[in-house]
């Protein structure tokens, strides 16, 4: 009897040990897998801390060329918005406002050229419409206000067409449920005439743009559309991006791109230098410090050389494009 005690007894002390051991063990694990994620973390955080973004420009030739006399430009709307009877009288206040972003997109583009100017002579002049702007007899119209303004250039708004859409998704709520999501979205297509004086057409241009504007939530699909009118400013935005489109390929193109630089350490006062575009300032301690014999050192100065050194670049291309026209 005694014996079974002791081996009980012993047994359990080993039970009780090995216990022990497992949880020191799981412990032990734990920390090394914290420990882990915190050299990661910290890691991370130390690498993004000594590096920045700097925004390079980048300069495009225009895709294609007006002519040599095209200095004043003169805008008028054909577009008789208050004729159709598919657009309701309540919906003519978004229509104005999307001649009027049209406009301001236009002039935005042009007046960029100081020896330019730009007239806007009709907001809505009634008594065309798309068809009679096809007709030979609407050159006549084109000259005869170029002449009357002075213009070497005629920018004809033919017509604009607005209309809204949705679809319904599923999405989870809070609860974990599924509810139903209306999303709204807005298309604005308008289209545009480019004339010389003489009534010759250069360009004729279709702007089609589009814009998610609101969700809903909805009953089986069953919430109602959304108005034209409250959507003003969606409108207004799409019809002026619409318009530098159109214009926009006749003048010089200039895009941003983001560009990683390092800036910790030795490259502090450097980096700062080139993102306030001073870049030629940044040349020569760069030239130095490729030369570092910390290898570490070294390749990002490379890094940040090859950097710098495009940026100077794509400023010598912008200055000659932008020279040349």
């Amino acid at each position: 009897m005694s014996a079974k005690v002791a081996c009980v007894s012993n047994l359990f002390g080993v039970t009780l040990l090995l216990s022990v051991a497992h949880r020191k063990m799981q412990t032990t694990l734990k920390m090394k897998r914290m420990t882990i994620v915190l050299k990661v973390v910290t890691l991370t955080l130390l690498t993004s801390s000594c590096t920045a973004m700097v925004q390079m420009q980048k300069t495009y030739p225009p895709e294609a060329e007006l002519p040599a006399d095209s200095a004043n430009f003169i805008f008028t709307n054909f577009y008789d918005y208050t004729v159709p009877e598919s657009i309701e009288d309540k919906h003519e206040g978004a229509y104005a406002v999307a001649v009027r972003g049209y406009i301001d997109g236009l002039g935005e583009v042009i007046l960029k050229d100081k020896g330019t100017s730009f007239m806007i002579i009709d907001t809505l002049r009634k008594g065309y419409s798309v068809i009679s702007m096809q007709y030979p007899e609407f050159a006549d119209t084109v000259r005869a206000l170029c002449a009357r303004y002075g213009a070497d250039m005629f920018i004809a708004l033919d017509s604009i067409n607005l209309w809204t859409d949705w679809d319904v998704t599923v999405e989870e709520n809070d609860e974990g449920g599924s509810v139903l999501v209306k999303d709204f979205y807005l298309f604005a297509n308008s289209y545009m005439t480019l004339f010389t004086s003489e009534g010759e057409v250069i360009d004729r241009c279709a702007g089609e743009k589009s814009s998610y504007v609101k969700s809903n939530y909805t009953v089986f699909g069953l919430l109602g559309g959304m108005s034209i009118m409250r959507a003003r400013e969606a409108v207004r935005s799409l019809s002026h991006d619409a318009a530098k489109d159109c214009m926009g390929k006749y003048y010089p193109f200039t895009e941003t791109v983001p560009v990683m630089i390092y800036s910790g350490g030795p490259f502090k006062e450097i980096s700062r230098q080139i993102i306030a575009g001073h870049p030629e300032e940044a040349l020569e301690p760069l030239r130095k410090l490729t030369q570092s014999s910390d290898t570490n050192i070294a390749w990002k100065a490379e890094h940040n050389l090859s950097v710098v050194n495009e940026m100077l670049e794509n400023m010598r291309i912008a200055e000659e494009i932008i020279n040349s026209h």
